[in-house]
């Protein structure tokens, strides 16, 4: 199993640059990836939690770090598809993917605030089809040197696109647990990025997903993380967050690892960087205390 790490960029931090070196810190800890997550508007909760302290770009913030880092790989958790035009998308994910020399792994979503669809002018209705249309548009972009498409959202021809991504394939990972997520999995994915799901609902899901023949997923959760002092009573494979014990979290990160997960990505879920520093040591020393890394 590996660790990664949620960086703070949904929480207000002020300076992207905190946010450069909290990753390069992941980095030097054992680390293996760190995430960043994306809303464009301050939508209903975001702004309840953040007033008007920033919520950064998370392409911006993991083209800084591609520059800072040499090893963690660089992931979106999750990327709201439908709010992107996707040849841009695709320009400024391959650039990062070259700046990084093939590190960037895409998770994707469709959200559900559907008063930030309305201000974006984007169809909250059709955002699963839409969604759908980018994926296969990605993949076309990032194939062919004079890609062609044709459909219900988006069309193009006759123009060269580069440049491509390092990775021969891209890593696409899908969030959501509902079915048309599982779909989006099976037909343009290579792994479920689940958030928020217990160790018996990832191995649940897992079992779902699985592909045909020689086809390999990869497979992460996102945890709030917190490590208590008192042991609590809910079972620890039924946890939805990572709070527990130091002992108990080497327990729950084990059961993750047998349930077929490859990452888990913790999360602090707070603005305090000192927090956040804090927990990346403790769970890192956990992780390698119950040698489950």
């Amino acid at each position: 199993m590996n660790l990664g790490l949620s960086l703070p960029n949904n929480q207000g931090v002020a300076s992207v640059r905190t946010l450069v070196d909290i990753a390069r810190e992941a980095e030097d800890l054992g680390y293996t990836s760190v995430w960043v997550s994306e809303h464009l508007f301050h939508t209903t909760y975001v702004a309840e939690r953040l007033g008007n302290a920033p919520y950064h770009d998370p392409l911006t913030i993991l083209a800084a770090v591609a520059g800072a880092t040499s090893s963690v790989r660089l992931g979106t958790s999750v990327l709201v598809l439908p709010w992107h035009h996707p040849v841009r998308l695709a320009k400024t994910l391959a650039s990062i993917d070259e700046l990084s020399d093939g590190r960037v792994t895409l998770g994707v979503g469709v959200a559900v605030t559907e008063d930030e669809y309305a201000n974006l002018g984007v169809d909250f209705r059709r955002r699963g089809a839409i969604a759908n249309e980018i994926l296969e548009v990605l993949r076309i972009l990032w194939t062919q040197d004079e890609p062609k498409h044709q459909g219900d959202t988006y069309a193009f021809e006759g123009l060269g696109f580069w440049p491509k991504p390092v990775q021969d394939r891209l890593p696409i990972v899908v969030g959501g647990a509902s079915e048309a997520a599982f779909r989006r999995i099976h037909r343009w994915g290579d792994g479920w990025h689940a958030l928020s799901r217990s160790a018996d609902e990832m191995g649940e899901g897992i079992e779902r997903i699985k592909p045909a023949g020689d086809r390999a997923y990869q497979h992460s959760v996102r945890l709030m993380t917190e490590i208590v002092s008192e042991p609590w009573d809910r079972p620890l494979t039924e946890r939805r967050t990572l709070r527990g014990t130091a002992d108990e979290i080497g327990l729950m990160l084990d059961a993750y690892a047998r349930a077929g997960v490859e990452t888990v990505v913790i999360d602090a879920n707070s603005p305090d960087v000192g927090i956040l520093r804090a927990l990346m040591a403790d769970t890192m020393a956990i992780a390698e205390r119950a040698g489950v890394i």
